[in-house]
């Protein structure tokens, strides 16, 4: 009789251990989380903040939430290149700074530095002019040195 007792509480304590460790956590997906994980998603929030704030694990979010992600993200940046081609094509300062952003990073548009040559053969011309006086200059020292030490021996 203990035996049989004793075989029952071990199968529950093993199921319960199996489950919790093996079975997965069944998620009621809500309508509030969607709509807070879409625009929290849509300004940008880190998926560990909305995690942190809808009280869900990343895998949670990930298998049951990444359409919601995605919309949010796709909806928000639809509207501001929406808010940003219509500054583009209005007036006044931020038209001027909208276009240039716009053309930029969808036109392919991008700033170019040139580099000014000129003709500096004058220039150079001296240059070459005054290596040579100051390697002859070396020259005649050494000559002189050189004829100073044979006069010494």
């Amino acid at each position: 009789m203990r035996f049989y007792l004793f075989a029952q509480i071990l199968e529950k304590f093993l199921f319960l251990l199996y489950k919790k460790k093996y079975m997965p956590k069944i998620v009621n997906k809500t309508e509030e989380i969607s709509k807070m994980v879409k625009s929290l998603s849509g300004i940008g929030i880190t998926h560990d903040m909305i995690c942190s704030i809808a009280n869900i694990s990343k895998p949670t979010l990930y298998k049951y939430y990444a359409e919601e992600i995605e919309q949010g993200k796709a909806s928000s940046t639809a509207k501001v290149a929406n808010n940003l081609y219509r500054m583009a094509t209005g007036e006044g300062k931020e038209a001027l700074t909208a276009c240039i952003f716009w053309l930029k990073t969808q036109a392919g548009w991008r700033e170019t530095n040139f580099i000014e040559v000129t003709d500096n053969t004058e220039e150079n011309d001296k240059f070459r002019k005054l290596i040579t006086d100051i390697q002859k200059s070396k020259l005649s020292k050494a000559d002189s040195i050189e004829s100073t030490h044979k006069l010494d021996s």
